[in-house]
């Protein structure tokens, strides 16, 4: 499995392997990791923009997802986007096109750069924008791993929440947690603030995103995986 150093990797099947699901769309696949990671007979299917067609694919295309999933593509029991919703130019019509190709009741799977664990929020206050969107080189040609957009826990939940989905979880990836010490402290002033926000939350989706909030994942890993199903 070419999953060595890639930990959102391993989360990610491991929810696939929890839901078993008979066909899946990976959305930039990248070096087709997928299928050997899954533990059940899966159809699986990749777009890429940058990559050509891996191994293992039942069915594979290239295209700019920035235009939404193409029309070619069917109804899938999962849909997975691993490290490219942050690039993306229009997340909020992304997320109409993985709703247009996912069955009642299925389930999106995302992992992102986390923008907000507790030493981002420092770097951020020093250069601008977070430590795992730094790399502006040029602006006047796509290119893989161009930083777009800082989602993190609070935009994805508005993200998803408006575009049909649901039951929006955050999934503990095997990380060093936090991984300096000095983020310690830092931490504590995000999950007392959080605690508060729960106390007072208006409604009870808005107090489970405020618990999720206090995680450690969320607090201090590098990596966010989250999944949410389609109502």
């Amino acid at each position: 499995m070419t999953n060595k150093n890639k930990a959102h990797r391993l989360t990610v099947a491991n929810v696939l392997n929890t839901l078993k699901p008979q066909a899946v769309l990976d959305i930039c696949c990248g070096d087709g990791w997928l299928p050997e990671a899954l533990t059940q007979t899966t159809v699986v299917d990749g777009i890429d923009f940058f990559e050509k067609a891996p191994l293992g694919y039942t069915y594979f295309e290239t295209a700019d997802f920035n235009k939404g999933i193409p029309d070619t593509f069917g109804r899938y029991d999962a849909v997975i986007c691993c490290e490219s919703m942050g690039y993306l130019q229009n997340p909020g019509l992304f997320l109409q096109s993985v709703r247009e190709h996912l069955k009642p009741g299925a389930t999106f799977v995302l992992s992102l750069p986390n923008p907000n664990y507790a030493g981002a929020r420092l770097n951020h206050l020093i250069q601008g924008f977070p430590r795992s969107y730094s790399g502006f080189a040029q602006n006047t040609t796509a290119q893989a791993h161009m930083p777009w957009l800082a989602l993190g826990l609070f935009q994805l939940w508005l993200l998803l929440g408006l575009n049909g989905f649901t039951n929006i979880q955050v999934h503990d990836v095997d990380e060093k947690k936090p991984r300096r010490q000095s983020e310690r402290l830092i931490g504590w002033l995000v999950k007392g603030y959080a605690r508060k926000k729960m106390k007072s939350a208006p409604s009870a989706a808005v107090a489970e995103l405020w618990r999720q909030a206090q995680t450690d994942q969320v607090v201090y890993g590098r990596q966010l995986v989250v999944s949410a199903t389609l109502s």
